[in-house]
């Protein structure tokens, strides 16, 4: 402590602590400069020159429908999905409401499915909410699941049941419970017109709270594991979320939370189509718009859907980027890319002065959470892993949306940065360098910054949501901010990070297999594309029925390998490449099918 206070005390120049100021000044201006904007518009409506309460015009009171997939596996999972529906039936929003329970997997639980049917059938609600529930047989994931709901509208839409597919489209989770007037909030948000080309909002996301009775019943509560994780996180989410998804950060958030979000439902419907078409992009057709080519375009894309390719632990994060990418054009949204590099350049800076993403922290969804170490840390393993698959699936379709692009890239730029320096530190110790003497200086500025801006924006956070005193309880969560921070968030997008990019993918159950295969998605996964193309040159060498090509170095099946999904879910993998007993008889024809299964893959 002695020799951190003489160098403390002993800075004499700015040139000393440059490096720790940069890092500080970046980390504020991308990420805190917004606070103070947020304390002021908050004092303006306390002061009454904002108003707090809205009033959402009859003609934009429009036909919703609320989307609450689900697994539905146990009782207490029935009692949430009820309460989460009784919820939206009764949070007083104006227009026509379709409330829809997506079972992911309806023969699973066979007799809470005909439960939920009779209690919907029987549940009274207000005029102009109806309730239904639909779903998959066999479990297929969360996206389909959703679609199947969509389709279930549909089908009454074609019967004429319902005049019209509703105009606005909710997502919400099962788990969860809406505040008060929630719905009227967000659809507010949603339909004002932005200043700049006077469109409405694109998305609209919520306030994730987590409950008060989860993380705090008394003050003996505190001290109990559960309630502390959940205390945890609850004052995680004021700061990532209360305070985190406002509209004028420097580096602007295309990221929507799955708790609750509110979108156009010709958005949430083109979707499916957009998640083939994303899988047709070609580098060279990028390299050619460079040069004046017309890009691909999505508004001539014939293929089907898939929504399969939607399925994953980051659909939400996927629904962010693909809404926040949305033009408008004669009313309504299209998905077409800029012209030219130009026109990608008046777009980016059209939409970074006026965002399509929306945010109201009175928008408020109350959301539980895991409360025990392993079950947080495997939901954040999930969480954290997914901007790697996101990227990936909407692979070259950003480099043409630079709106989403760019904040994407710096974004992941200073996360994988930081977290690779995280990840060597230790590794550096355990080899003997020696760190140079500010560094246990810097190390203890930064974690004194880190309290200090995490105490800020709790704190600004629960001003801004006009949180009631119980809730100020949260900030007892403050002493445990980093090292909460370290294990739950950085530890987890390290190892996230890491298998998904360089190792052999980041495995989780979110999905099932079945549904992964016919994704057609993929992963970087270097070590597992680096394995099969060694087994395949040893098979090669061995029987010389393997023709080189891009495939060596895929992902896919093939007549020579399995997907890399085979055994994803199922813990039953086959073996990577698949050896003969003996030579086959035309080696040709094995080339041919490759060439039939869609060739390389990388």
């Amino acid at each position: 402590m002695e020799k951190l206070a003489w160098y403390v005390t002993s800075i004499r120049s700015f040139a000393d602590v440059t490096p720790f100021a940069r890092a500080l000044l970046a980390c504020v201006l991308l990420y805190q400069a917004d606070v103070v904007l947020l304390v002021a518009l908050w004092l303006l409506r306390k002061a009454g020159v904002l108003p707090t309460d809205i009033k959402l015009e009859p003609e934009n009171a429009k036909s919703a429908i609320v989307v609450l997939p689900t697994l539905l596996r146990k009782q207490a999972e029935l009692d949430g999905l009820i309460a989460a529906m009784r919820s939206i039936a009764t949070n007083g929003y104006l227009g026509p409401l379709f409330v829809v329970a997506c079972i992911d997997g309806t023969d699973e639980a066979p007799n809470l499915h005909r439960a939920l049917v009779h209690w919907a059938e029987k549940e009274p609600v207000p005029k102009g909410v109806r309730l239904y529930v639909a779903g998959t047989q066999d479990r297929r994931g969360k996206a389909v699941a959703m679609d199947t709901g969509v389709e279930h509208i549909q089908s009454l839409v074609g019967k004429g049941k319902i005049d019209r597919f509703p105009e606005l489209f909710f997502n919400m989770d099962a788990d969860s419970v809406l505040g008060p007037g929630a719905l009227e909030r967000m659809v507010y948000r949603l339909t004002r017109r932005r200043w700049l080309g006077g469109h409405p909002h694109n998305i609209v996301t919520s306030n994730v709270i987590v409950p008060l009775e989860q993380c705090y019943d008394g003050w003996r509560s505190i001290f109990r594991p559960e309630h502390w994780i959940a205390l945890s996180v609850a004052r995680e989410y004021l700061g990532a979320i209360t305070a985190g998804k406002g509209p004028f950060k420097l580096l602007p958030s295309a990221e929507v939370s799955g708790a609750l979000y509110c979108t156009w439902s010709e958005i949430y419907l083109a979707a499916p189509y957009y998640a083939r078409f994303m899988q047709t992009l070609k580098l060279r057709d990028w390299l050619g718009w460079w040069i004046g080519s017309p890009p691909p375009r999505f508004s001539q894309f014939r293929g089907r859907p898939l929504p399969e390719a939607l399925t994953g632990p980051g659909d939400d994060t996927w629904m962010g980027w693909f809404a926040s990418s949305a033009s408008w054009k004669n009313g309504r949204p299209h998905f077409d890319f800029p012209r030219t590099p130009l026109h990608a350049f008046g777009r980016f800076f059209a939409l970074y002065v006026s965002r399509p993403v929306a945010f109201d922290p009175l928008a408020k969804v109350f959301s539980k959470t895991p409360t025990t170490a392993k079950a947080l840390f495997k939901q954040r393993l999930r969480w954290n892993s997914s901007r790697v698959q996101d990227l990936l699936r909407h692979g070259l379709s950003l480099i043409y949306h630079w709106s989403v692009g760019i904040p994407l890239l710096v974004d992941t730029t200073i996360v994988f940065t930081t977290i690779t320096m995280f990840a060597a530190a230790p590794v550096a110790i355990l080899c003997g360098v020696r760190a140079p003497p500010p560094s246990l200086a810097f190390a203890v500025l930064a974690f004194a910054g880190y309290y200090v801006s995490r105490l800020i924006a709790t704190v600004v956070a629960l001003l801004i949501s006009d949180s009631p005193p119980s809730e100020w309880v949260k900030l007892f969560a403050l002493p445990a901010a980093v090292p909460y921070h370290v294990i739950f968030n950085t530890i987890t997008l390290v190892i996230g990070y890491y298998r998904d990019a360089f190792g052999f993918g980041e495995p989780t159950t979110f999905a099932p297999e079945a549904t992964l295969l016919r994704s057609n998605l993929t992963r970087v996964a270097i070590a597992y594309r680096l394995r099969r193309a060694l087994l395949l040159a040893a098979r090669s060498v061995r029987f010389g029925d393997v023709p080189f090509g891009g495939f060596w170095f895929g992902w896919k099946r093939t007549p020579f390998t399995p997907s890399g999904f085979d055994g994803w879910g199922t813990g039953k993998a086959p073996p990577p490449v698949f050896w003969p007993s003996r030579r086959p008889e035309d080696p040709v024809a094995a080339v041919d099918v490759v060439r039939d299964a869609g060739g390389p893959t990388l």
